[in-house]
């Protein structure tokens, strides 16, 4: 029997002039979790330009990672985005697995503005203090974004010419066979995936984004757990072109 590893195994600056200002002018303490954030989410969206960083690691079922990888990028035109994983220290096979590509992390930012997550501070506001805010996604939403990169994994392992190169027939059927076991898995799927958003009090542009995402399948009759966790920061672009954390 094959040992399994884990499933897993993927206007505008008027409009920033404005949120600056209404940063300015609210406070943090009185605003409700959910206007907070909204808040916060604009401020990056009205952001022509920004950079990103972070680092995501796959934990199996037994609990040891199973893989781990940083990336970087940068969004420019409030939408096109430049992403690449970069070396962390890990083996190759480790920072360039397809649970590596196909995860993708800004994807996550399009999950936490759904209208139906649980919003809350994750901690009390202070004035001159970064706004910490807990996003607990919807389960269907938080098993669907799941189950979309667990897909994108198989259809990368298709597009990959050196890893088919031989017996094509061959690797289809076991590609063919992966992914018959995969939806299968997929049925029985159930995703929790809580985000902690950290925003600048001032200008609200966001610090950092951390996802944790646990699930549970179940794989040929035997119940797994699984986690993912990731960490992104955010770098806001300054004049001569650099970009700086928000909390330095």
């Amino acid at each position: 029997m094959i040992k399994h590893f884990g499933i897993f195994s993927v206007t505008s600056g008027a409009l920033a002039i404005l949120i600056c200002l209404q940063g300015c002018m609210t406070s943090s303490t009185s605003l409700p979790a959910n206007e907070a954030f909204a808040l916060s989410a604009s401020a990056l969206s009205g952001s022509d330009t920004y950079g990103f960083a972070g680092e995501v690691s796959l934990f199996k079922p037994g609990g040891s990672i199973g893989s781990k990888a940083a990336y970087e990028g940068e969004v420019t035109l409030h939408g096109n985005m430049k992403m690449q994983w970069i070396n962390s220290g890990l083996s190759a096979a480790s920072a360039h697995s397809s649970a590596s590509r196909a995860y993708r992390p800004l994807q996550l930012l399009e999950s936490v503005n759904d209208k139906s997550n649980v919003i809350s501070y994750a901690e009390k506001p202070m004035q001159a203090k970064p706004v910490q805010i807990r996003i607990q996604l919807n389960e269907k939403a938080a098993s669907d974004r799941v189950a979309e990169g667990l897909r994108e994994e198989i259809k990368l392992l298709r597009s990959d010419k050196e890893l088919l190169r031989g017996d094509s027939v061959k690797a289809e059927q076991i590609l063919a066979a992966a992914d018959e076991r995969l939806e299968k898995a997929l049925t029985t799927l159930k995703a929790n995936t809580v985000c902690l958003w950290t925003a600048d009090p001032k200008s609200w542009f966001p610090e950092r984004m951390r996802e944790e995402t646990s699930l549970t399948y179940v794989w040929e009759g035997k119940t797994y757990k699984e986690k993912r966790i990731s960490e992104t920061n955010f770098l806001r672009k300054v004049r001569n072109g650099t970009m700086l954390k928000v909390n330095k």
